[in-house]
């Protein structure tokens, strides 16, 4: 292909990156301030140990669904018949099978949680009396998810965001406020068992209403299975040892914390991974589709593309890690009532991961070369060194030792990426040194906020 022919390619490429990403930005942005929002009026309704048993049911969902990922989205992205009638009648089909077995799995573990209710560390979330039920009907909304429309998987295909972002947004919107209204009256957990029952058939639906696209059936074509299977087997190892290297932590913490104080670790954690959501969300929409485009049509182009993606990543990562570092303290008193202080010193200690996450987005270059076995080699060592460093700092240190070795857990999969990234010819060590001022620069910002934080108050205070 000549110059002449691929530069109207990458135009169009590019505009469609910038204005995905922006629309990206934006819902998650919204989407954020939605969650945060909520938060803050839940922990007005809810105590942390509820907090803490929300993080439980999070938990045991996130991970089966992981274990139990099959590549859908990737296949259907990176596959070049990816938007075939048949080929996306097909992935529908496996969607729906796959939740109601996530279902299945979910009500095996409630089981099992009942069964050795009397072998588990006593005082934990893991040994609530009623987690079971809780956990056995809230898995019913994966089976109800398991329908929702593939026209989402192909927004992303296309870098055609805005629908889904709605279907998103006002799933959200709607789960935040039948919780709140039902929480205020109830003051129960069920209240959110029930709002996320709610939230799964509002997605369901507004993803059939709201998306242009075929209209998904039931089909079952042995071509587009084994040209799934291609993608999905290596995503299927590698999303089953993310789905514990991700949430290793609240299951470690589970066992060694009560309900409130895993309750307060997951408010930290929820505010430490608003933007590393923010940055993941936006580049996980368009980062992928983006290289293995670039790839596919001036595969020259992508070392810049990927390196102008990373400047963005890194330096939104970097300045959060420094400033919530400074700063975690002073956020979580101000937004938060006493009951929640302990979640101080966790978010500013947790605030230290976002100098590793940060280069997650390599994943995406992998799967673009057609190498998941390279995502899940990572994934191997996250859940090799988060089972391995947090238990032994809690160990020696205790609570505080453990939740920085989660911090800090993510080290050695670094280390991999850059072996790994060299023979893909994507390191630059000029570029890795000289990003790391950000991080400086966010934690100046960090102090900077302190002291007009305390100068507000005191005039408050004088005021009063």
């Amino acid at each position: 292909m000549t110059s002449t022919q691929s530069a109207p390619l990458s135009r169009s490429l590019k505009a469609r990156v910038f204005g995905a990403g922006g629309w990206s930005i934006a819902g998650h942005f919204t989407a954020m301030v939605i969650r945060l929002a909520g938060t803050l009026i839940l922990s007005r309704i809810f105590s942390p140990a509820i907090f803490g048993q929300v993080a439980f049911l999070t938990i045991v969902q996130v991970i089966i669904a992981l274990l139990t990922d099959i590549g859908l989205r990737q296949s259907v992205i990176q596959h070049r018949n990816g938007d075939d009638p048949v080929f996306l009648a097909t992935a529908w089909t496996l969607s729906v099978i796959r939740g109601a077995v996530i279902t299945c799995m979910g009500a095996l573990v409630a089981g099992l949680l009942y069964l050795m209710r009397d072998l588990l560390p006593g005082g934990s979330v893991y040994s609530e009396p009623d987690m079971p039920l809780y956990l056995a009907v809230s898995m019913l909304s994966a089976t109800i998810v398991g329908f929702q429309s593939m026209k989402l998987i192909l927004a992303s295909r296309r870098i055609e965001l805005v629908g889904q972002i709605a279907v998103e947004l006002l799933s959200q919107i709607s789960m935040l406020v039948f919780i709140v209204i039902v929480g205020w009256i109830t003051g129960s957990i069920w209240a959110y068992i029930v709002g996320l029952l709610f939230s799964a058939v509002v997605t369901v639906i507004l993803s059939h209403a709201l998306l242009p696209g075929p209209r998904d059936r039931f089909a079952w074509d042995r071509h587009s299975l084994r040209e799934m299977s291609r993608f999905g087997v290596w995503t299927m190892l590698s999303s089953a040892m993310s789905a514990f290297s991700s949430n290793g932590d609240r299951l470690l913490l589970g066992g060694w914390m009560p309900p409130a104080g895993l309750g307060n670790y997951s408010i930290a954690s929820n505010l430490n991974s608003m933007v590393d959501g923010l940055v993941g969300r936006v580049f996980g929409h368009i980062a992928f589709p983006a290289l293995t485009e670039t790839l596919h049509k001036d595969a020259t182009r992508l070392r810049s593309v990927y390196f102008r993606m990373r400047m963005i990543t890194d330096c939104t990562l970097l300045f959060a890690g420094g400033f919530l570092f400074a700063s975690g303290q002073e956020i979580v008193g101000i937004m938060y009532d006493q009951r929640y202080a302990a979640a101080g010193w966790i978010l500013s200690t947790l605030s230290l991961s976002l100098l590793f996450s940060r280069y997650e987005i390599s994943h995406s270059a992998y799967l673009a070369f057609g190498r998941p076995s390279y995502v899940t080699l990572l994934s191997v060592i996250k859940l090799v060194s988060l089972f391995t460093i947090a238990p032994l700092m809690y160990f020696f240190f205790g609570i505080q030792g453990a939740i920085l070795g989660i911090a800090l857990h993510m080290i050695p999969s670094v280390i991999c990426i850059f072996v790994l990234n060299h023979r893909i010819q994507l390191n630059n060590l000029v570029f890795e040194l000289l990003i790391l001022l950000m991080w400086m620069v966010g934690g100046a910002a960090g102090v900077g906020f302190n002291a007009l934080a305390e100068v507000v108050k005191a005039r408050f205070q004088w005021h009063m």
